[in-house]
Parts: structure tokens; sequence; C-alpha cells
């Protein structure tokens, strides 16, 4: 682990000094502030969503342990606090979870994440689909209903025909199936003026984006744009330092980055006592 970190921080260092930059983060807007909707109309719109109450025994299969809270979410909690700090920080609220390549458990990652913010009562959690070639957030979260949350970016359906909530404050909008010409899809404009419509009914503090794996299409380039922030998930002793390099660094040109999550250590600290590394 100190073996990649240090080679990350040189990989980071050559960057800067041959002049590549992270921009600025895209402007947010907080909650009262996206539109004129009170918060009694929000409150109403949440409650309208059709309710969603996970399997414990998929969650289980699937490490989706953060829902279950004590010492096995602990990781997940750690991670979200810093997310949070980092979030109000810089009014940062739509954040991206992406990998360098697949089967590096992003959705995994961003499952736990949304558990775990789920137990931050005060919050509102809103969860999105972007991944349409290989969507697996249904399947790992044990969410049996037929959703296609691409039906709504196209401008199809309404948003509450394909998102679900859990509790009052955590909502998920996935699909079903994969979905045709998903990087024009992503890349529209049309798109992005849907999500902020979303926005500005369900007035989320946090929305997860679970995107595809940066070299594996355009898909998640064309996205990056839209988002605050991105969090980069890579699968120990499977993701190469040069992938993460590239990946970091790509993500880099077009938004900030949050972190790096190193997925499936089979070795960690004594004081930790969890499979889960966040830099």
């Amino acid at each position: 682990m100190e073996r990649l970190q240090e080679a990350l921080s040189r990989a980071r260092e050559r960057r800067g000094q041959t002049g590549g930059t992270t921009p600025p983060a895209s402007p947010t807007l907080t909650r009262n502030k996206m539109a004129s909707r009170s918060e009694g109309s929000t409150n109403e719109a949440w409650q309208a969503l059709r309710s969603f109450e996970p399997n414990e025994r998929i969650l289980r299969a699937n490490r989706v342990v953060s829902y279950f809270g004590g010492n096995d979410a602990g990781p997940f909690d750690m991670m979200r606090t810093k997310i949070l700090q980092q979030a109000k920080a810089n009014n940062w609220r739509r954040i991206v979870v992406t990998s360098p390549t697949a089967q590096c458990g992003k959705t995994t990652i961003a499952a736990n994440l949304a558990f775990s913010l789920a137990r931050q009562a005060e919050l509102r959690t809103l969860v999105i689909e972007v991944d349409m070639r290989r969507p697996e957030l249904a399947n790992t979260i044990g969410l049996t209903e037929k959703m296609a949350f691409a039906r709504v970016l196209n401008g199809q359906d309404e948003p509450a025909q394909h998102i679900v909530s859990y509790g009052p404050n955590l909502a998920f909008g996935t699909n079903s199936s994969p979905v045709s010409n998903s990087s024009e899809l992503l890349q529209s404009s049309a798109a992005h003026d849907r999500l902020k419509e979303i926005e500005a009914i369900y007035a989320p503090d946090i929305v997860i984006f679970d995107a595809p794996p940066m070299l594996g299409s355009d898909d998640t380039h064309g996205f990056l744009g839209f988002a605050d922030a991105a969090i980069l998930v890579a699968a120990a002793e499977m993701t190469t330092i040069s992938e993460i390099d590239v990946a970091e660094s790509e993500i880099a040109s077009m938004t900030q980055v949050m972190g790096v999550v190193m997925n499936k250590c089979r070795l960690t600290g004594s004081s930790y006592g969890y499979n889960y590394s966040y830099s």
C-alpha cells in the first residue's frame, strides 16, 4: 500500500511539473437555491416515491456491509465523513464513482457509501446509475423491480417512474438492462437538464453517480464535466499503477479528483480490521 501511494504521489508531481492542472469545480447550488420549491413540497416528492426494502441476504452476499452498520461499516463511514467534509468545504454535491477498468468493485463501493450516508438522517442522498453498458446497481442492492432511468434522461418518462426510496433520505435511480447509445445520452445537454430538474424536485445534499470505467469507453469522459468531483476505485493485485495514473490524470483534466479507493485488499494494518483503503 505504501509503495502504491508513493508511486501515485510521484505521478502527480510529474503532472504538476509539466503544467497539468485540475480545473476548478463546476459551481453547485445549495438546497433552497436550486428552485422555488418549499421544503414541504420537497418532502412530498420524496414521500411519493415507491419504497424499496433491500433483501438482507443479497446485501450480505454482495458485501454491501454498510447497510448493517457496526464494525464492518467502519471504512465506509470514514469515507463518508471525508467526502462530506470535502463537499462542504468546496460546495460540491455531484460525486462520480468510477474505476480504471471493470471488476474493480465501484458499484459495491457506491452502494456501501449510499447506505452509510443514509444513516446521516439530516442528509438526502440520491444515487443515479449512469453505467448503462453494464448496469449492476439494481442487482447489487437486490432491487428486482424493472427500472429504466435512461428513459428519464432522454425525456420519455418522469423521474418518479424509475426512482425508488429507502427510508426518508436515500433514493436510487437504476437500469435493469443495458442502454444503446449511452455515450451520446450521457453527453447530451438534454440529459444534464433532466438531472438538474431532478435535483430541483428532490433537493439532494449529495448525488452519487455510479459511472462506467474510465478506460473502457468514452461514457464517463463525456459525463465528468457535469460532476463536481470523482472517486476512483482500484482493485488491489489487479489494477496497475499505470492504469490508476492514466485514469486519475484523465479525471483531473475534467473535474476534481476527490480520492482513490483501493478495494479488495487482503492485508491491512491491524488497527483497522477492514478490507478497504482510502487515500
